[in-house]
């Protein structure tokens, strides 16, 4: 016969359960537990059958079961078309794509570079150029403002696809700028100490 479990549950015995009933039944690692044997009340956590549920408990539910009848070959993952675009097991990631653009082979980045909306002013990076000009490494920050007044000129001129061009090398120059600054102060105080 198997053994029978009593719990405390929010101030009240509660059962009898099977080993396996516990879990959902609100039995936690902390929640006192008696079965017949046991000569008093102890934490779920300090039973070794209980403490071996939890932890097979807890096994299967980080590694759960892949689904059945599920054969995931190279080709499976990659057959997908605008009108089934879940032929593999996952969904694919292009299937919003596909919808969108038909069976369209995937754009280049000069076509990804020409599709980008432009008619919004890119953002000002001469604020963060100065900053990182006068607290981090000047050389490279003077590059930065270089390009972030380029592409405010270039936006007041109307070239906005020139603009959003400048300001893109301004924020990577801006970066450059700022993680040299870091890497020599951080130098500099090594060197220091």
């Amino acid at each position: 016969m198997a053994t029978k479990y009593y719990a405390m549950i929010d101030g009240e015995q509660k059962g009898p359960f099977s080993l396996e009933e516990l879990p959902a039944n609100g039995v936690r690692p902390s929640t006192y537990i008696w079965c017949k044997g046991m000569p008093e009340w102890q934490r779920a956590e300090e039973n070794a059958d209980v403490c071996r549920l939890f932890r097979n408990h807890l096994y299967d539910i980080m590694h759960p079961a892949p689904a059945e009848n599920i054969e995931v070959g190279v080709d499976d993952r990659w057959k997908v078309t605008k009108d089934e675009p879940h032929q593999g097991p996952y969904p694919s990631r292009f299937d919003r794509y596909l919808q969108e653009t038909g069976n369209e082979p995937l754009p280049t980045l000069e076509e990804i570079e020409q599709r980008k909306d432009t008619s919004a002013p890119p953002v000002s990076m001469i604020g963060y150029a100065w900053i990182v000009t006068f607290l981090c490494f000047p050389p490279t920050g003077i590059v930065a403002l270089v390009y972030a007044y380029k592409s405010k000129k270039a936006w007041k001129a109307g070239k906005n696809t020139e603009s959003h061009e400048y300001s893109r090398k301004a924020k990577m120059w801006t970066g450059i700028t700022f993680f040299l600054g870091l890497f020599l102060y951080g130098a500099f105080l090594g060197l220091a100490m």
